[in-house]
């Protein structure tokens, strides 16, 4: 596709750009894109096998072996046990098994709890859900979760595209998560207030907003002539086509031709990329008869 308009001594050319940078690789980010897919390979390099071991990670990372045995021994997991065992001398952990609707043992460790902090601290991590991971890792971590829609076209979203997109309950899914950690939370902003989770939990949905465009096909270039002779061009605009036009007019053309944007016509010709500055007037021509 490529649009044309002219309006004296200007000639703008926009069309699609079939090659541009990739957002995850060509770009600096502040969030970790992490997912997995049969086919497609998306997001940032990782070495995460699942969710699971994603969660796993974050939450050793970012939880202390108190918060977490606070959390098992509170009850605030209905999944996994962790009981003292007065006439072995040890932590006895158990895990509660949905399918089957049994619990099943998962470790003992003798000793005290303050000496044995760390490895009952494992053992938990182990054993709990990606639904008790997930509760604890978000209380440092700004976690999203990443969906994809495939069907015709590939397109991302931190929100579900089920009654949004045609087939969607069938051509769309969760295939990963984008998150960021304390670390890179303070690093950014300085601090780790609620103001800077806001800000930061803004600037992953804006990273998935572009990576959409990429994914989606989204992406533009430009020519501009002044009296016959290249004067502009740039590539790789990631987004919608009616922003792209508001920056280019806003951006390129003086304010006396800004409103030529609006007379943009497609040239249907799937090589006018190669074409220069008078082939396309003679499209125009052609169009205007």
């Amino acid at each position: 596709m490529s649009m044309v308009a002219y309006k004296a001594p200007y000639l703008l050319q926009i069309m699609m750009d079939d090659e541009p940078l990739n957002p995850r690789t060509d770009y600096d980010n502040f969030g970790h894109m992490i997912c997995w897919h049969s086919r497609y390979n998306l997001g940032d390099q990782h070495n995460f096998e699942d969710t699971n071991d994603l969660l796993k990670t974050l939450v050793r990372d970012s939880v202390s072996p108190d918060t977490l045995i606070a959390y098992v021994k509170s009850g605030k997991t209905d999944k996994v046990k962790l009981e003292y065992d007065r006439s072995a001398a040890s932590w006895e952990i158990s895990s509660y098994d949905t399918y089957f609707k049994k619990w099943y043992h998962e470790a003992s460790i003798e000793g005290r709890l303050e000496v044995n902090r760390q490895e009952i601290f494992e053992s938990l991590v182990d054993a709990l859900s990606n639904a008790d991971l997930y509760t604890l890792a978000v209380e440092r971590n700004i976690i999203l979760p990443l969906n994809l829609y495939d069907h015709s076209m590939l397109s991302m979203s931190v929100s579900s595209f089920i009654r949004r997109s045609q087939h969607a309950e069938w051509d769309s899914g969760q295939v990963g998560w984008i998150y960021a950690t304390p670390e890179d939370i303070e690093k950014e902003y300085g601090s780790l207030t609620p103001e800077s989770y806001e800000k930061a939990n803004a600037l992953l949905k804006s990273e998935v907003e572009c990576y959409d465009y990429y994914l989606s096909g989204q992406c533009y270039g430009f020519r501009l002539y002044e009296n016959g002779e290249e004067t502009d061009s740039c590539w790789g605009f990631l987004g919608s086509f009616s922003d792209m036009v508001k920056e280019i007019a806003s951006q390129s053309l003086p304010k006396t031709h800004q409103d030529m944007v609006d007379d943009l016509q497609e040239v249907s010709d799937t090589v006018t990329r190669y074409k220069g500055y008078e082939d396309l007037m003679e499209d125009l021509e052609e169009m205007e008869v």
